[in-house]
């Protein structure tokens, strides 16, 4: 456990343990302190809110947009920019999350979309 020492002379969890304590990676020593020490209890918990702020305020700002998602499930865009959003969608859970509800075929659909086919190619016929 590294060790800092604030203004009040007690020693409290260093900036990357408190970063683990949020993130659940802490190991038994800093979830030991955690259970005697009010003030990194606090610090721990003023970044949580942080993060979960952040993750609110910057959730998918850096992704494709789902209409390009659906290009890039359909196969449209050009070769370069598909293996750009494939690189991504291998990182991301939420692209990739978007991305395996995009490919999933709705028997029902299918079956609707495949009957006005059908119906559209009899119509033609019958003219």
């Amino acid at each position: 456990m590294e060790e800092e020492q604030l203004s009040d002379g007690a020693t409290h969890l260093s900036g990357l343990e408190l970063v683990a304590a949020v993130d659940g990676e802490a190991d038994e020593t800093i979830l030991a302190h955690l259970n005697e020490c009010p003030l990194c209890r606090r610090r721990v918990a003023t970044l949580r809110n942080l993060q979960h702020a952040l993750r609110y305020r910057l959730y998918r700002v850096l992704c494709p947009s789902t209409d390009l998602l659906v290009d890039y499930c359909q196969g449209l865009l050009p070769p370069a920019q598909q293996a750009r959003i494939a690189h991504h969608v291998a990182s991301c859970p939420y692209c990739r999350s978007e991305v395996d509800l995009l490919m999933q075929r709705d028997p029902l659909i299918d079956r609707l979309l495949l009957a006005s086919l059908l119906n559209g190619r009899v119509m033609r016929y019958r003219r």
